[in-house]
């Protein structure tokens, strides 16, 4: 590399530096504006068992499914983490574009989401129409592959969405932010328009499909997860939680990375140590999770997952195409501490380890690497005393 090339990387990288630094103070103070105090970072203590104690509590509501754990996925959990995954979940797709500094949120906030949230019949009987809208997005009708949008209406946006919206609550709830389930309904909400921008990003109007995600699914998720025997069936019987990734910022490209968010259940089985292990997103993937004494379980997914995703310019029709995907995951009382997945997203094999497993200095800090299909490897950390807020390093090829 000549010495002119080398200036310009150096220089290049340098100015890259403080642009990431600017942006993250950015974020954090925007996340933070949010709260009325700042996160406590504490260690709870609580029984030492893999499975949550039978006895009742005090307050029924309460810590279902945040347990503020200082280790894995419940330590890297916030506010923060949730816009960056559940709103640019769509990122981790092949195809996708990356770039959040160049996206044109304005087109697609303003004609895809707004207009969607203003003129939501009239985005119905431009296509496909009423009929075809309540058998394809909103009631279980149909069930031809392109055209049975309501599976993931009900599984990730009204299910997830709404766990979302609880833990969200707790995590609130938490840190003794008053109104804690308004800013957890604010910001879930705030996620799901992002999701819908980043799919809807060369929209020129807003789609009956946004209309079925935001006004039913999201927002019924919402209200639905109010209702608590629902949420405690979730969370104790079904063991739901949240295993996103650990999204970064990375440089010198300037792109979000390794986003994605997941919720996984363990179903009971009559075996006394094994459950039926469900983890979805984009995609879905089945397999088993098996105690390892009293606070560590295995679990292990086969499945397919989302590669490409498509919206014709004209139509606005959207579609996928799922290729085979599978992964590895080590939890400690149900807070995920690390994860081996591969697939036919743009990382093609990546390897999460959550705070709380380094030790140390490192403690909580979370780390990350991956392979990714056009033969680069990149990695990142989060810091959970940053919410979740993750940097990176894309190599060069």
């Amino acid at each position: 590399m000549s010495t002119n090339n080398l200036r310009h990387l150096t220089g290049r990288t340098e100015r890259m530096s403080r642009r990431f630094r600017r942006v993250a103070i950015t974020l954090v103070a925007t996340v933070c504006s949010l709260q009325t105090s700042l996160l406590q970072a504490q260690a709870r203590v609580e029984p030492a068992t893999h499975e949550r104690p039978a006895q009742p509590r005090r307050d029924t509501t309460a810590r279902v499914l945040y347990r503020a754990l200082p280790y894995g996925s419940q330590a890297y959990f916030s506010p923060l983490t949730v816009l960056l995954n559940k709103g640019f979940d769509h990122f981790q797709a092949r195809n996708a574009r990356r770039d959040v500094w160049a996206y044109p949120y304005g087109n697609a906030l303003s004609r895809a989401v707004f207009d969607a949230l203003r003129n939501p019949r009239a985005a119905i009987d431009r296509d496909p129409g009423m009929s075809k809208w309540l058998r394809t997005e909103i009631l279980p009708l149909s069930y031809r592959f392109s055209e049975a949008s309501w599976v993931v209406n009900y599984t990730e946006h009204m299910l997830a969405g709404g766990l979302t919206y609880r833990m969200l609550g707790e995590w609130f709830t938490e840190q003794g932010v008053p109104a804690p389930r308004v800013f957890a309904a604010a910001t879930t909400f705030t996620a799901a328009m992002l999701n819908e921008a980043a799919e809807y990003a060369t929209a020129e109007r807003g789609t009956a499909a946004s209309v079925a995600d935001l006004y039913v699914f999201d927002l019924g998720g919402i209200l639905l997860f109010n209702w608590n025997p629902l949420v405690r069936f979730f969370g104790d019987r079904l063991q739901a939680a949240d295993w996103s990734n650990q999204a970064t910022f990375t440089a010198p490209d300037g792109l979000l990375r390794n986003t994605g968010q997941y919720y996984v259940y363990k179903i009971p089985l009559p075996a006394d140590r094994w459950r039926l292990f469900v983890r979805g997103g984009m995609g879905a993937q089945v397999g088993f999770t098996r105690s390892l004494g009293r606070e560590f379980a295995l679990s292990t997914s086969l499945g397919a997952d989302t590669e490409v995703r498509n919206v014709d310019s004209t139509t606005n029709a959207e579609s996928i195409k799922m290729k085979f995907g599978g992964g590895l995951f080590i939890d400690r009382r149900n807070s995920l501490l690390a994860s081996l997945t591969m697939g036919p997203t743009a990382q093609r094999v990546t390897l999460n380890v959550y705070p709380g497993v380094l030790p140390g200095v490192l403690r909580d800090v979370g780390v990350w690497g991956a392979a990714t299909r056009d033969g680069r490897f990149v990695y990142g950390l989060a810091h959970r005393r940053a919410l979740g807020l993750g940097v990176g390093y894309s190599a060069i090829r």
